[in-house]
């Protein structure tokens, strides 16, 4: 068995992080679940919170089990929210946390070094930047919601539901959706079916909008929320492809603007990386 050392970086970030058997934790507490037991760890640098580390024991193999997805999930929402409430109001965690295994037992041993690194090369093409910010300007509404939806630091189900509501803007009168809808979102259905659902593309549209807006359903059943780690994958999985949909809405329906977003290979490369 083997035990995952966890950790989550606390913004602003430090240029190294050290963690083994000579680093004490200022202050660390317990997770009990019907299954296993979390140890959370505190690391503090010259009075700045830095680094959390959530150890993860009894694990088989080096992945961690998907069984622990869900309490992860769980206490790190939970260790942003206590943060903002007694340590930065505008705290963030780093987006990609870390982890290593090691053989149950054993102490952590973990060095990250942190550079900025900067292409001297690049260039900034502040023209075409000037141009979109003139060309966009009158769809300013559109813009601001894509550009909400690709921002990781928002919570995912806003993110969903900014696509959302950009397909509201363009295909609902009235109080409802209009024919156009229907005509357009069908031919993203074979990209649907690909994700192994067997039902509308229309209809989940809907369904998944339903869970991100609703804290409870009329079933008081949990919705969309960072401390439900199985509907979190689920939004997670099948933003790439609502991604797909509105930007290939913008590209046709402003086409006359003079101003186009990127392919979507190009936009779902530059997401990956």
């Amino acid at each position: 068995m083997n035990i995952c050392y966890y950790y989550l970086m606390v913004e602003p970030l430090l240029p190294e992080y050290h963690d083994e058997s000579t680093v004490e934790p200022a202050s660390y507490a317990i997770v009990k679940t019907k299954s296993k037991e979390y140890k959370v760890s505190f690391f503090a640098n010259n009075n700045q919170l830095c680094m959390i580390r959530i150890d993860i024991p009894n694990v088989p193999s080096e992945i961690i089990p998907e069984e622990d997805l869900e309490p992860i999930q769980t206490m790190k929402e939970h260790i942003l929210s206590v943060l903002r409430l007694t340590y930065d109001h505008n705290v963030s965690l780093f987006p990609r946390p870390m982890w290593n295994f090691r053989k149950l037992g054993q102490t952590p041993s973990f060095h990250v070094k942190i550079d900025e690194l900067i292409n001297p090369n690049f260039d900034l093409h502040v023209e075409n930047i000037r141009n979109v910010f003139a060309t966009t300007f009158p769809i300013r509404v559109q813009i601001k919601l894509f550009s909400d939806s690709q921002d990781k630091r928002l919570p995912l189900q806003y993110r969903y539901l900014s696509l959302y509501k950009l397909l509201e803007l363009e295909f609902k009168k009235r109080g409802k959706w209009t024919n156009g809808f229907q005509n357009f979102i069908s031919r993203f259905e074979d990209d649907f079916k690909s994700l192994g659902k067997d039902k509308k593309l229309a209809n989940y549209v809907h369904e998944l909008r339903d869970k991100c807006s609703h804290i409870k359903s009329k079933k008081d059943i949990l919705g969309v929320t960072q401390l439900s780690n199985r509907d979190m994958l689920e939004v997670h999985r099948f933003l790439p492809l609502m991604t797909k949909v509105c930007l290939n809405m913008i590209n046709e329906k402003y086409r006359d603007k003079g101003f186009s977003l990127v392919n979507y290979e190009t936009f779902s490369r530059r997401l990956r990386n």
